[in-house]
């Protein structure tokens, strides 16, 4: 872990102290006030210390930092991947939530890759398709290439969301495309009936 730490925090990018409180709100939940004790016990040991509690929610950290907290709590908590973690995080986030409350969805498609670089400095998310009657969304999460793990929580993530503007007891959502597989960008195609 202590490679791929190293590895993953040369990395340039940032990302809202929001988001990285999301993880410590997840965590919090799950496994109360101890289970963050350990997430910042294996940051220290790894040489990349992280106090939640000195992250103040608008200024930017580094987005690998972030990445590695949420790889570590991966391994500490032994999760199967980081799906959950991402379906739930709009729950903790405060942004998603203002966004979800104030835009209907062709609006809120419209304004994604300004949304996007208001919490994330780093790589872009597009809507290349959206088709209303198909009943189809597609979304390309470009320049971004931070862990593979973290591909999975953005499946989770874009999936919540579009929960929160679908009406339909059946949306699915899949990673077509992968920087990590050969693929130009990540693509997430997101469908419901």
């Amino acid at each position: 872990l202590k490679k791929e730490a190293d590895q993953l925090m040369k990395i340039k990018g940032n990302t809202k102290g929001s988001e990285i409180l999301t993880l410590k709100k997840y965590i919090e939940a799950k496994y109360g006030k101890e289970g963050v004790k350990k997430v910042e016990k294996k940051m220290a040991e790894l040489g990349y210390p992280l106090d939640f509690d000195k992250i103040k929610p608008a200024h930017w950290y580094s987005e690998a930092h972030n990445d590695l907290a949420i790889i570590v709590a991966k391994d500490l908590f032994g999760w199967p991947d980081l799906f959950d973690l991402g379906y739930n995080s709009p729950i903790f986030s405060f942004g998603a939530k203002v966004f979800i409350k104030f835009l209907p969805l062709p609006l809120f498609l419209k304004e994604l890759p300004k949304i996007w670089r208001k919490f994330v400095d780093v790589g872009t998310l597009e809507v290349a398709e959206f088709d209303e009657k198909k009943k189809y969304i597609v979304l390309w999460h470009k320049d971004y290439k931070f862990h593979p793990e973290m591909c999975r929580y953005f499946e989770g993530f874009f999936l919540r969301m579009a929960e929160y503007f679908i009406k339909s007891k059946k949306i699915t959502i899949e990673e077509r495309k992968c920087i990590f597989k050969g693929g130009p960008y990540h693509e997430y195609l997101v469908k419901w009936e």
